[in-house]
């Protein structure tokens, strides 16, 4: 099927552009002025608008209303899990039983400490905060801190003001940490900065050799405290105190002890009391993952019935942030399909087991079958995201990547093996920076788009 108006009418196609005031749209503050191309194509007239946002294409407010109402409800159908899982980490009230804070005598003896009641902590909105935030909120509630605040997500705003200390060029979700800390020291009210070398993140994936984060993420705190202190201690000219304590969140006995020595002598909280906080936090970040895995397994469940397909966004937890994904996840989300994070993949026995089936000759969590030695946490669950996307005919895949990641690129060939092996609908996103070249992320969603339409028809419903 096709609506292309054949030869003969092309040779008649006439078309005129308007751009002026006339054409202004006046649905935000902006105001952007639009361009109106009138196509004559034989006797009929069509009009196309080019606009800077889906806002500007609609002539009339009430078609405006109609949009987003439509657009509200098939969220709530069909939901968007960066957002969810964005909300979940960094709004969501937390359920936090508060722990004892008993001083030891030695810490009331000492210099004088500052009070966790007292004490608002800011932590920078980058890196592994996406996947720890839920941890980090509910551990600092149980100590009795004050609160918690986050810089905000990304923009090229916040980038151009806190950016110019840095002196290499890493990956760009490294690099913009600069500008979150500066935000956080400069525009924020916060009294401890922290932002700790995450050395290991929780397991996930079963019968891997390690739990490792990224090395370029783990010692991105500590380039971050050498650029405010190198002419001059930022941090001690604003009275903030920045910490940065190498955490191992595979040994929770480690972190425990980690967490002590990097508070006790400035808060001279008590061992007993991090050691409860800790648990506090793991609970928080159990019932994170559960509740994304629950809403996940009700939208996939609602696939199936509906024969319809979703999309599962391969990425790092960083590529939650709107300022590194550049919007990918939403244009997709806005044409009607459900955006699956790795968090939202269910993971419970019974639906694995259903999905990997008895010739799967490993744990449905493990990936050692096709990557025999995983030890990056953050690579071995794209790649087990990649083998369960191909198991599971109602999902697609788009591969988020960004600019040097040095970790994806030896899984690119196992990715893209995994899911054309089954056929499964694979597009990439790779080398992202800090550019967002918004045209061609459009042509290609509506590419993306127009492939899934006929995925949909001919695989799933069977219609040729």
């Amino acid at each position: 099927m096709t609506s292309f108006v054949g030869f003969e009418k092309l040779d008649a196609v006439r078309y005129r552009t308007l751009r002026g005031e006339e054409t202004r749209c006046h649905f935000c503050p902006n105001k952007c002025v639009r361009t109106f191309v009138d196509v004559d194509a034989g006797g009929e007239t069509r009009r196309f608008v080019v606009a800077t946002c889906e806002k500007g294409e609609f002539l009339d407010r009430e078609a405006l209303r109609d949009y987003l109402r439509r657009l509200r409800e098939q969220s709530r159908k069909y939901p968007n899990f960066v957002e969810l899982a964005n909300r979940l980490a960094f709004e969501e009230p937390l359920q936090v039983k508060p722990v004892k804070v008993k001083r030891p005598l030695l810490s009331l003896l000492g210099r004088k400490k500052r009070k966790p009641e007292e004490t608002t902590v800011g932590i920078p909105r980058v890196l592994n905060a996406y996947s720890l935030a839920p941890f980090f909120r509910a551990f600092f509630a149980a100590l009795g801190f004050r609160k918690v605040v986050f810089s905000d997500y990304t923009d090229e705003e916040l980038y151009r003001r806190g950016s110019k200390r840095g002196s290499i060029d890493p990956c760009f979700p490294s690099k913009v940490a600069l500008a979150h800390t500066h935000q956080l020291l400069f525009e924020k009210e916060c009294d401890l900065i922290f932002f700790p070398c995450v050395r290991t993140l929780p397991p996930r994936i079963e019968n891997a050799e390690g739990h490792w984060a990224c090395p370029t993420v783990a010692a991105t705190p500590e380039v971050v405290k050498a650029a405010f202190t190198k002419e001059r201690d930022e941090f001690a000219l604003r009275k903030r105190l920045y910490l940065n304590p190498v955490l191992d969140f595979d040994r929770p006995a480690l972190l425990k002890k980690e967490l002590y020595e990097a508070l006790k002598d400035h808060f001279g909280v008590s061992e007993a009391a991090v050691a409860a906080a800790v648990e506090e936090g793991f609970s928080a970040l159990k019932r994170f993952h559960e509740e994304l895995q629950r809403r996940g397994r009700e939208v996939l469940e609602l696939l199936e019935r509906e024969k319809k397909v979703g999309i599962l966004l391969l990425g790092r937890p960083y590529h939650r942030d709107p300022g590194i994904h550049h919007g990918i996840p939403d244009e997709l989300h806005r044409r009607g399909y459900p955006i699956f994070t790795l968090e939202a993949l269910p993971k419970d026995g019974e639906y694995l087991k259903r999905l990997f089936g008895p010739d799967w000759p490993d744990h449905p969590l493990s990936i050692r079958p096709v990557w025999p030695k995983p030890y990056s946490e953050n690579s071995s669950l794209k790649v087990w995201g990649a083998l369960f996307a191909s198991r599971h005919p109602n999902l697609a895949v788009v591969d988020l990547s960004s600019f040097r990641c040095g970790h994806d690129a030896p899984i690119y060939s196992a990715v893209e093996e995994i899911l054309e092996s089954s056929k499964t609908p694979y597009f990439t996103f790779h080398e992202l920076d800090e550019n967002r070249p918004s045209g061609s992320i459009k042509i290609r969603v509506e590419t993306i788009d127009y492939f899934l339409r006929r995925y949909e028809e001919e695989v799933l419903r069977g219609r040729p």
